[in-house]
């Protein structure tokens, strides 16, 4: 039976981007085992914020633009024109 060799070539691209994820793994886990406590502290601070705040602002940023819209739709509230005055 004849072997595909494009199934063996991505049996070999995913190995080798498995040794390489394996790696960076290894080499963050022994950076994160050399640093300080407070190091560490700071770094998970920053990625809670990262992970938290940040999403929610642009959620909430997304939630008030398009309420702006619909209330704008519904309302039909267009700007009117400024009334200029002829000063003489």
């Amino acid at each position: 039976m004849k072997t595909n060799t494009r199934f063996q070539s991505f049996v070999t691209d995913v190995k080798v981007a498995g040794r390489g994820f394996a790696r960076a793994v290894n080499a963050g886990s022994r950076t994160l085992a050399a640093q300080s406590w407070p190091v560490l502290l700071v770094a998970a601070i920053v990625l809670a914020c990262i992970l938290t705040i940040i999403p929610l602002a642009v959620t909430l940023f997304i939630a008030f633009l398009v309420f702006k819209y619909v209330a704008n739709a519904i309302f039909d509230r267009r700007p009117r024109p400024v009334a200029h005055r002829d000063v003489e």
